[in-house]
């Protein structure tokens, strides 16, 4: 009885040594492809382009006719006619189209940003999931074993060798077991909705229970390419966009040219001629210009206030990143001094210690995995979200 019951706990837990090889880039591709909100964003940067391609031309010329009658009416009639057309100052179509320059990019970079939020979103996804395939085969081998200990305290019970107490101990510690393998399931369930929802509908099954490598990963390097992060590249792009919008405020405060042909004609006289007009710039664009100056202004402290909070929490981040290596280093090492399980039941075979003192110590054992697991959850998640601004 006790080689079979040493056996079955070495069968169990090599469960754990067995992952599936799946890579998490099939996963991103599908999401390239089918994710509705990126969908959307690849729309929205063509509406974005077009709209700031707009406005950038003359108005319509404008055409006037006039027919007046005379009186009296051995005078004749008289005709008008003239066409005019009225254009803004030179500088203002050159201001308008590097203003369309500037938000054209900006709408891509807004894509970017998007789809960089939208694989993170994957990523952490997939790295829940295969922590969740993890605890389900590190709990489901612990299942097995402590069912394999309810098996063999039922045959005791029945030989007369232990009491109801020890069989009670063991029923319990499989029904516990049982709802945490049961309330994994389910979360792997919830995950599951919000797998279909990010590949815009389609089934992608997770098998990973293997993570790969932690990236080694310099905070200097880190923090120099953060500097040059879209992030950064949008706010910089906004404060060019608002200072085209000041230089373009200047232009149209200044005057607005018009020309076009006039003709006057009564029956035996007629004008032909040429128009000029040029406006007077008094109130018309006076608080546009001031707006424009403060929007620069603004666009200037936000630049210094992001780069500023940015700094801040990639440090922390990488802190994070820091501590979770450390712990998962430590508890791997400590785990890996411990007393293997089989040693414990070969124990509890022999009488050298009870039930309960089995149970506490091998649950004290998976638990200590569960929280290594953890520990390397945490630590690709930090990575992922640092890694996020190469997505």
């Amino acid at each position: 009885m006790k080689t079979r019951l040493i056996i079955a706990i070495g069968l169990s837990l090599g469960m754990l040594v067995q992952p599936l090889a799946q890579n998490s880039d099939a996963l991103m591709k599908l999401v390239l492809e089918q994710n509705r909100k990126l969908i959307v964003a690849r729309e929205a940067v063509q509406v974005a382009i077009l709209e700031a391609g707009t406005g950038n031309t003359p108005p319509d010329p404008q055409v006037e006719f006039g027919y007046l009658f005379g009186k009296p009416t051995d005078m004749g009639n008289r005709i008008d006619f003239g066409i005019t057309q009225q254009v803004d100052f030179p500088s203002a179509y050159v201001n308008r189209s590097k203003l369309r320059k500037i938000l054209s990019s900006q709408a891509e970079l807004e894509y970017i940003l998007t789809r960089q939020e939208v694989l993170l979103e994957a990523r952490r996804l997939w790295i829940e999931q295969v922590h969740l395939n993890q605890l389900r085969d590190l709990l489901g081998a612990r299942l097995h074993q402590a069912r394999t200990i309810e098996f063999h305290m039922e045959r005791k019970v029945e030989a007369g060798e232990v009491g109801i107490l020890e069989l009670g101990q063991s029923r319990l510690m499989v029904a516990s077991l049982e709802g945490e393998y049961e309330e994994l399931l389910a979360l792997s369930g919830d995950l599951q909705l919000s797998l279909r929802e990010i590949t815009g509908g389609e089934d992608f099954e997770i098998k990973d229970s293997l993570y790969p490598q932690a990236l080694p990963i310099v905070a200097d390097t880190m923090l120099e390419a953060y500097r040059l992060s879209p992030y950064v590249q949008y706010y910089s792009q906004e404060l060019q966009a608002k200072e085209a919008e000041l230089n373009l405020a200047v232009s149209m405060h200044l005057p607005k040219l018009s020309a076009g042909y006039y003709s006057e004609s009564i029956p035996t006289e007629a004008f032909r001629g040429f128009r000029l007009g040029l406006s007077v710039p008094l109130w018309e664009n006076a608080n546009t210009l001031k707006r424009a100056k403060k929007e620069v202004a603004f666009a200037e402290a936000e630049i210094d206030r992001y780069a500023f909070h940015q700094e801040k929490e990639v440090r922390q981040k990488l802190n994070k990143l820091e501590s979770y290596r450390t712990r998962a280093q430590k508890l791997e090492d400590a785990l890996g001094t411990v007393n293997s399980l089989s040693l414990l039941a070969t124990s509890l075979e022999n009488g050298e210690i009870s039930l309960s003192e089995y149970f506490y110590t091998s649950d004290f054992y998976f638990r200590n995995q569960a929280q290594l697991l953890r520990y390397k959850k945490e630590l690709l998640l930090q990575e992922a979200d640092l890694m996020r601004i190469y997505l």
